[in-house]
């Protein structure tokens, strides 16, 4: 609990270490042009630019990147706070409409997780296999973090890994229509944490991967 806690803390740690060196960078750029205004406009001003010119530069880009970080990260929190629900509620129906469209157009679900050792008359065979990434918002991350100081289901990362797995096995599905083949048997799906628990990565996310062996049959 206690390590939670302090990587949650821990959290802002690369904020401020923009802040750090964008506070840096504007000390040296501002230096720089104090000194060159100090000698005048001879020629060792115009060296002495040349030397600072680009760190002054590089400095106003850093400042400008820190800005936009340090103001627009609360927007972008606020707008995950308002949206990310609905646009993970239409990422699934989006899904279960693609989902509805292919078991109505095969008449049936081609994937299985059977070795299909039943049918002789399969003419050609071959890997078909899907992925994709899910990651929940910063808004999941805090409710995730909060449920998990109390214990118990953390619904909202469920909703998130069941939205990708449904997704990747659409997928796969599209892919075996793709290939022209029948059926893909044992299927396999295998989950995989992009940033484990403890990871300095602020990226939170699982990669979904959906595997079988497609078939046709004669």
């Amino acid at each position: 609990m206690r390590a939670e806690v302090i990587q949650v803390i821990d959290s802002d740690a690369p904020r401020r270490r923009v802040l750090a060196i964008t506070a840096l960078l504007l000390v040296v750029g501002f230096a720089g042009v104090v000194s060159a205004a100090e000698h005048g406009g001879g020629g060792e001003s115009g060296l002495e630019w040349l030397l600072w010119g680009p760190l002054i530069l590089f400095g106003i880009i850093i400042t400008i990147i820190g800005i936009v970080w340090v103001v627009g990260y609360p927007i972008l929190l606020a707008w995950a706070v308002l949206f990310s629900g609905k646009k993970l509620d239409d990422q699934i129906a989006d899904t279960v409409q693609r989902e509805g469209q292919t078991l109505a157009t095969l008449g049936r679900d081609p994937l299985t997780t059977i070795d299909g050792g039943y049918r002789t008359d399969i003419t050609s065979c071959g890997i078909v296999w899907a992925g994709v990434v899910y990651g929940p918002s910063h808004w999941f991350l805090l409710r995730g973090f909060l449920n998990n100081l109390i214990g118990g289901s953390i619904d909202v990362f469920q909703k998130v890994v069941s939205a990708g797995r449904a997704e990747a096995m659409q997928r796969l599905r599209e892919q075996a229509v793709t290939h022209g083949y029948d059926d893909v048997i044992n299927v396999r799906i295998d989950t995989s944490n992009m940033a484990p628990q403890g990871a300095k990565s602020l990226v939170k996310a699982v990669e979904i991967f959906a595997y079988g062996t497609g078939v046709k049959y004669g």
